[in-house]
């Protein structure tokens, strides 16, 4: 596999039933394999979550800001995550589903799908298909794609838009992939009684919707 996916052992899964029942669920190991140990009795690989916590003196993940106070470790606590398993609803009806995989950088992957669509009107597949950037604030380093997939599909950020954006001030990088994004729409006429579910899997890591 050539352009590996840096996406720290984290899948994203949205899922619409017959009934409109709905998921959106992100889970991870954090890292590739985890902590690198797997149960002998359950045959699970367990995670090493705690390696999302902050520390006084160490910051121990690069997909973490410096260390703040609120992420110290405490007993009962949740360490800082970067999951933005999001549904969508319009007067009360399931509108979409989205997510992401991609540690620190899923925030922004759902968000732009989302605006793709909800703000700049674009249909579903070319809001997941679009070329996304990436700002972490810490660097204060603009990633931006320009890669090609195994399957073939290419990802770049215009030029034009590249040069708005070095224009601005910004420091620019370029990603070799980086969030993967599974989107769900519904569409429904006024009195409701006719419902379409339109769903994209992300094709940055070869995966397609399935539906019965």
């Amino acid at each position: 596999m050539w352009n590996p996916l840096n996406d720290h052992g984290t899948s994203h899964v949205s899922i619409v039933d017959t009934d409109q029942n709905v998921v959106s669920i992100t889970n991870t190991v954090n890292a590739f394999f985890g902590s690198k140990v797997m149960s002998p009795r359950t045959g699970i690989v367990l995670n090493n979550e705690m390696d999302e916590f902050s520390m006084p003196t160490n910051n121990t993940s690069g997909d973490t800001p410096p260390p703040a106070p609120s992420n110290f470790i405490r007993p009962g606590k949740r360490p800082l995550s970067s999951m933005t398993p999001t549904i969508v609803l319009k007067d009360g009806e399931l509108k979409a589903v989205v997510g992401a995989s991609g540690g620190a950088n899923i925030f922004a992957g759902t968000t732009q799908v989302f605006l793709n669509h909800f703000a700049l009107g674009m249909d579903p597949l070319s809001s997941v298909m679009a070329p996304r950037v990436y700002h972490q604030l810490i660097p204060n380093v603009v990633m931006y794609e320009n890669w090609t997939s195994v399957t073939g599909d290419h990802f770049e950020v215009p030029a034009t838009i590249r040069s708005d954006l070095q224009e601005k001030g910004l420091v620019l990088q370029v990603s070799l992939g980086a969030t993967v994004s599974q989107f769900i729409l519904q569409n429904f006429d006024d009195l409701k009684r006719n419902r379409e579910l339109v769903a994209v899997s992300d094709p940055r890591k070869g995966g397609f919707p399935a539906g019965f």
